[in-house]
């Protein structure tokens, strides 16, 4: 009999062990700390500029924040929004790392997660930023390229047919006046497409035509002398063959 009661009264304090009941409070939940760009350089750890410190899902009962720099105290704020706002200019630069911590009524504390991050000066950033923005436009303008390559060598292969323009739709050649089909792959350019009219051979950057516009294209393209089209190309490929001749 006292061996059952032994083992029944092993299990309840294994239970009890399992569940952390009757032994210790639940441990209060950790703050949620988020460092937010408003308007500056952020890449690769390394900040310049003016960012937001926030506690994102803030436990109800709290009624303090505090904000750190380097466990160095640098905003309290007491009510809702707990954020605080900074400029990293204020701040030395190099490495520093960004903490809150909370309390509640009677006392109790919670600390958030670390922030850790390199502020920049003003020089540094706008240095950064060229090293950035280069590469991305020259990689930008190479595929810009290749897409007006690529479209004009499909537009060549393709024949002009009056009412049908394709999935990117057609535009109105502003020298010439004349309808063609946009290539899907002629570059986007977000005002328009970058393509090469077919007819008289300008390149511009165009929008989808509308079907009034197109209408009024393809009466003139009827009214229009095969030759004198044909011509116009002839004109336009021996002016181009000129213009690729080395001239010492």
């Amino acid at each position: 009999m006292k061996s059952r009661k032994k083992l029944v009264s092993l299990i309840i304090i294994f239970s009890l062990f399992l569940t952390g009941k009757g032994f210790a409070q639940d441990s209060l939940p950790g703050l949620q700390l988020t460092l937010i760009r408003n308007f500056g350089y952020g890449g690769f750890g390394r900040i310049q500029g003016n960012f937001t410190l926030r506690i994102d899902d803030p436990n109800e009962e709290l009624v303090r924040i505090e904000f750190y720099l380097d466990d160095e105290l640098i905003s309290t704020v007491n009510q809702e929004p707990y954020q605080f706002k900074f400029h990293t200019n204020t701040f030395s630069e190099g490495n520093h790392t960004l903490s809150a911590v909370g309390f509640f009524e009677d006392g109790t504390r919670v600390e958030s997660n670390r922030i850790s991050k390199v502020f920049l000066s003003s020089d540094q950033a706008r240095s950064e930023t060229q090293q950035l923005i280069i590469p991305i436009l020259l990689f930008t303008a190479a595929l810009t390229v290749l897409g007006l390559g690529l479209s004009i060598l499909v537009s060549r292969k393709k024949a002009y047919q009056i009412g049908k323009y394709g999935t990117a739709g057609g535009a109105v050649c502003p020298r010439c006046d004349l309808p063609f089909s946009r290539s899907i792959l002629a570059p986007n350019l977000l005002v328009g497409k970058l393509v090469r009219c077919p007819h008289c051979g300008k390149i511009s950057i165009l929008p989808r035509a509308n079907q009034a516009q197109l209408l009024e294209a393809e009466n003139k393209y009827k009214n229009e002398e095969p030759s004198q089209i044909s011509t116009s190309n002839e004109v336009l490929y021996r002016r181009l063959l000129d213009e690729s001749r080395y001239e010492e």
